[in-house]
Order: structure tokens, then C-alpha cells, then sequence
């Protein structure tokens, strides 16, 4: 199951080193799944030194501490320093990554974990967070890609196996996606996330009482990582019920 955001940072991920996204929003045939999206902070662009000296881990860490406290700006001056010192650090290039996210800069987080991903092809959270991105910018096919590519790394990953779901889901694949959450589903029964991807899923079906279970299962167990999705879930089952 992803790890739970710290105080402040985006529901969507972390900054440390493993972070697992996880969208729960689609739109598909009218049918709204929240997504819980990255935070969008916008400022002033700190630039890399031109000559930066010094031990690049040094920069590493307090990118990471900076992302932690919130301060997306400072993370990626420091993050982009340790880049430049050593273009081949793979942790450099993730964080930046996710801090680009943070930023909004859909564009450079996706390079950086391109850069991961040329630098070790089988990162599967490279994949995850690449894919996530790619779903954010509307290209779901590279999603569905880099999602089944984290898959081959990490088979028994149930973050990965939801999110292929809910990719799925939103390119209108059914029984794919139906086959992804229930995979998800049997690697991890108590994640929150699932059982709101099967109860939109039962709902499209027309599987009324299918999608009635799910979504009380969803609210019996927490809402995840979308605290938006509860009201969602309670909404769509008022529906469903007739009230």
C-alpha cells in the first residue's frame, strides 16, 4: 500500500525515496473517480550554482528535507545542484522528479524519471511515478505502458496493479481494468483505493448491488488517499440507493 503523506505534502506522494501515487480519479462516460492530484506550487525559480562544490548526497539530503517541509522551491535548487554534480544519481533524479510534481512541471518530472529510468530500467517506482504523470497529461497509453513495464519488476506490486486499473478504467477498458483492481484487490484487501475503482466499475456495469458493496467497504475502511473521495463515495451511494 503507498505510504501515508506526511503532514502538508500532496496526498498523491512522499518525498522519500519510495513513494507510490496513487490516482483515484478517472472520468469515464460521465462517471467521476476523484483523483487525488499533486499539490500545483507555484514561485520563483532558484538557479543551480554554475560551479557547485562540495559532496552532491549533501545536496540530496536537503532537497529531501526541504520537500518534506514543504518547501518545493529550495528542493529543487538543491535537488538540481546535486543533479548537476552527478548526473548519473539516481535518487537525485527521482526527488527532482517529484518535486517538479510538487511545482506543477508535469514536462521536467517526467524527464527526470525518464533519466531514472535509462539509468535503471527496472525501477519500478521510477515506472509508477512516470506513469502517473502521463496519466495527469492525458496520454494514457504511455501510463498503461509504464504501469505494465513497473509490473514486470514488480509483479505482486498492488499500488501498481490498481493503478493499471484505473488507467484502464479511464481509457474505458472494462474487463482490464476489472482484472488489475481485483489482482490489487487479492494482494492487498485492505486498500481503501480499490474498492472505489470496483464500485465505479460495478456502477458502469449497471451491478447495482456489486457497486453498493464496494463503496460501503471503501467507507468502512477509510477513505485512502483522497479524503475528497469519501464525500464522493457517499454521494454515489445515495444515489445508487435511491435516497
Amino acid at each position: 500500500m503507498p505510504e501515508e503523506p506526511a503532514p502538508g505534502e500532496s496526498p498523491a506522494f512522499t518525498s522519500t525515496t519510495r513513494p507510490r501515487w496513487v490516482p483515484l480519479a478517472l472520468l469515464v462516460g460521465g462517471a467521476v473517480i476523484l483523483l487525488a492530484l499533486a499539490v500545483v506550487l507555484r514561485g520563483e525559480r532558484h538557479t543551480a550554482l554554475s560551479h557547485p562544490t562540495g559532496d552532491p548526497q549533501t545536496y540530496i539530503n536537503a532537497g529531501k528535507e526541504a520537500l518534506t517541509a514543504g518547501d518545493v522551491n529550495r528542493a529543487i535548487q538543491q535537488l538540481e545542484i546535486a543533479v548537476q554534480m552527478a548526473p548519473d544519481n539516481r535518487d537525485a533524479n527521482f526527488l527532482l522528479g517529484n518535486a517538479y510534481v510538487k511545482q506543477g512541471n508535469l514536462e521536467r518530472a517526467a524527464q527526470a524519471y525518464q533519466k531514472v529510468l535509462s539509468l535503471a530500467p527496472d525501477d519500478a517506482d521510477a515506472h509508477s511515478n512516470l506513469g502517473v504523470v502521463y496519466y495527469q497529461m492525458g496520454r494514457l497509453d504511455d501510463a498503461i505502458a509504464q504501469f505494465q513495464s513497473g509490473l514486470k519488476a514488480a509483479p505482486d506490486d498492488a499500488a501498481l496493479h490498481y493503478l493499471l486499473g484505473a488507467a484502464q478504467l479511464q481509457k474505458g477498458n472494462l474487463s482490464a481494468a476489472h482484472q488489475a483492481f481485483e489482482k490489487a484487490k487479492s494482494l492487498n484487501p485492505d486498500m481503501p483505493e480499490v474498492y472505489f475503482g470496483l464500485g465505479m466499475l460495478a456502477k458502469l456495469e449497471g451491478q447495482k448491488e456489486v457497486a453498493i458493496a464496494n463503496f460501503q467497504h471503501f467507507l468502512e475502511i477509510g477513505p485512502g488517499q483522497d479524503p475528497q473521495a469519501k464525500v464522493k463515495a457517499e454521494q454515489i451511494l445515495k444515489e445508487l440507493q435511491g435516497q
